[in-house]
């Protein structure tokens, strides 16, 4: 049964990062440019956010007047540091799949808790 939810979860994970994919080539994002402003891909109206967070940005509050000063996001920071440094790893690959020794071992493992239980009972 667990094994199912996992292959379930693998899929889904697949699809998603499939339609993420689809969705982000999308040109329907406004992108704030130095000539005015541009349409630009949902991928890279995202990656300009993750920068700008990254480096900090200051706005100002429209009901105070105040300026409020954002700090560099370290969160931000690794995401960028990682992606340009091709650290990237996908959490479902790690977890994919077992090696045959792995799987032997469990096997081996269950059976042999299999019989104990029985000369017990």
């Amino acid at each position: 049964m667990a094994d199912k939810k996992k292959k379930n979860r693998a899929k889904a994970s697949k699809l998603i990062s499939k339609y993420l994919e689809e969705i982000a080539k999308e040109e329907d994002a406004f992108i704030d440019d130095s000539d005015g402003g541009r349409m630009g891909t949902k991928a890279e109206a995202l990656s300009r956010l993750i920068w700008k967070y990254a480096l900090g940005y200051t706005e100002e509050d429209p009901k105070a007047g105040v300026k409020i000063i954002h700090p560099p996001s370290l969160s931000h920071l690794k995401i960028l540091l990682d992606r340009i440094e091709g650290r990237v790893t996908d959490v479902n690959v790690a977890r994919a799949k077992k090696t045959i020794a792995d799987r032997i071992k469990d096997t081996t493992k269950s059976r042999l808790n299999k019989i104990a239980e029985d000369s017990v009972e």
